[in-house]
C-alpha cells in the first residue's frame, strides 16, 4: 500500500498543465483528437493515453491495461491518441496502419501484443488525412508540454483530472485509473 501511495503522489494534477478555467477546452481537444478506443462502450468514464508505435513503454502499459479492460467491472474506455515522436518513419507508418485499419482497436492490439516482434505491418504510404491526424495528435501532446510517451490523462476517484507520464504499475492502474476494487 505504501508503494501505491508513493506512486499516486507522483501523478500530476492536470491543472498543473494548464489553468483550471481551461479544463473544458483541454478535455474538448482531447475528445476531438484522433484516437483508438478500447474498453467500455458506452463508457461511464474515459482516459486518454498518448501512444507512439515505436515506444516499448507504450506496449508495456497497453499490456498492463488488458486484464483491467476485460474485467467485468470495468466502466472505463481508454482512448489511445496515436502520435509520431520517437521514430518518425516507424511511428507514422505503423500508426497510420492502425488508424487506417477497418478495426483500429484490433490493429492496435496486434501491434502492441507483438511489439517485440516488430508490431503491425507498416503502411508503405500513409494517406495525407491520416498523416495529418498523427501530426495534429503530436502537436496536441507537445502543446500540453508532454515530452514522452506514454502519457495518461485520467479522472481520479476524487473527480480530479490527472496526468501520469510513463508506465503506471498494475496496482495503480487498477485502483486509481480503472477504479476496480480488489475482490
Amino acid at each position: 500500500m505504501k508503494l501505491l501511495t508513493l506512486l499516486l503522489s507522483l501523478l500530476l494534477p492536470l491543472s498543473a498543465v494548464g489553468a483550471q478555467a481551461d479544463m473544458d477546452s483541454l478535455l474538448a481537444r482531447l475528445e476531438s483528437s484522433s484516437w483508438v478506443a478500447e474498453g467500455a462502450d458506452p463508457p461511464q468514464r474515459v482516459a486518454y493515453v498518448f501512444t507512439d508505435m515505436a515506444c516499448p513503454y507504450c506496449a508495456e502499459l497497453w499490456e498492463n491495461m488488458q486484464p483491467l479492460i476485460r474485467h467485468p467491472d470495468n466502466s472505463l474506455q481508454v482512448r489511445h491518441i496515436i502520435v509520431g515522436l520517437i521514430h518518425p518513419k516507424r511511428s507514422f507508418t505503423q500508426g497510420g496502419a492502425i488508424l487506417a485499419a477497418p478495426d483500429p482497436a484490433a490493429a492496435l492490439a496486434e501491434h502492441e501484443g507483438h511489439y517485440d516482434d516488430g508490431g503491425i505491418r507498416p503502411l508503405e504510404r500513409v494517406p495525407d488525412a491520416i498523416r495529418s491526424q498523427i501530426h495534429n495528435n503530436t502537436a496536441l501532446m507537445i502543446g500540453l508540454g508532454l515530452q514522452g510517451t506514454p502519457a495518461l490523462v485520467f479522472e481520479d476517484s476524487q473527480g480530479r483530472w490527472r496526468l501520469a507520464p510513463g508506465v503506471i504499475g498494475k496496482e495503480a492502474l487498477r485502483a486509481e485509473v480503472f477504479q476496480i476494487s480488489e475482490q
